[in-house]
């Protein structure tokens, strides 16, 4: 089939990830079947329809937000790469790159695999500390004020999220030390 001739079709897809990983497995599923990630905003995926395995994605949370000078060049260096820049959505950047370049890796050291996991540990850390402060708020202000009621489900949800950041990056300090002792 000729991919350059064919009409864009477009979809637009709603859904809500909290682990990037099974996110991105979720994107690259999409991409194998000629669905490409062109749009991102809370929740709401923007896909026009392709060539399928055209593109490899990958999400990563960067350390500034998208228009700081340390981001653009950060940016800059990955277009070189050839890795282009799909979404930002606060911190978070959908990247995605032509599975023909080959493997498609961001991090190639555990150390930068650990800031990456650490950033989003304290990411969630810090929801799960403000809703909780929010729900002691809407608590404070009397029992017959359900308002905490939803900021304490939100807060029980981000504490699987938390739990399950630190898990992975026990796993990678193991894995390092691993490292660190065979050498």
């Amino acid at each position: 089939m000729d991919w350059g001739k064919q009409i864009m079709k477009t979809k637009t897809v709603y859904r809500f990830y909290a682990d990037y990983e099974k996110e991105e497995a979720w994107l690259n599923d999409m991409a194998g079947t000629g669905w490409f990630l062109e749009r991102f905003r809370l929740g709401r995926y923007t896909f026009v329809q392709g060539e399928p395995n055209k593109y490899t994605y990958r999400i990563e949370l960067i350390e500034e937000a998208p228009s700081h000078p340390k981001s653009v060049a950060y940016f800059e260096f990955l277009e070189e790469m050839g890795i282009e820049v799909v979404a930002t959505t606060f911190r978070w950047v959908f990247l995605r790159k032509l599975t023909t370049d080959g493997p498609f890796r961001l991090y190639s050291d555990i150390d930068s695999k650990i800031r990456h996991e650490r950033r989003i540990f304290h990411l969630y850390s810090f929801v799960l500390y403000l809703n909780l402060f929010v729900a002691f708020l809407n608590l404070s202000n009397g029992i017959e004020s359900f308002l905490w009621v939803p900021n304490l489900l939100v807060s029980i949800l981000f504490i699987t999220f938390v739990l399950k950041q630190y898990r992975k990056l026990s796993k990678l300090r193991e894995a390092r030390q691993l490292v660190e002792r065979d050498q």
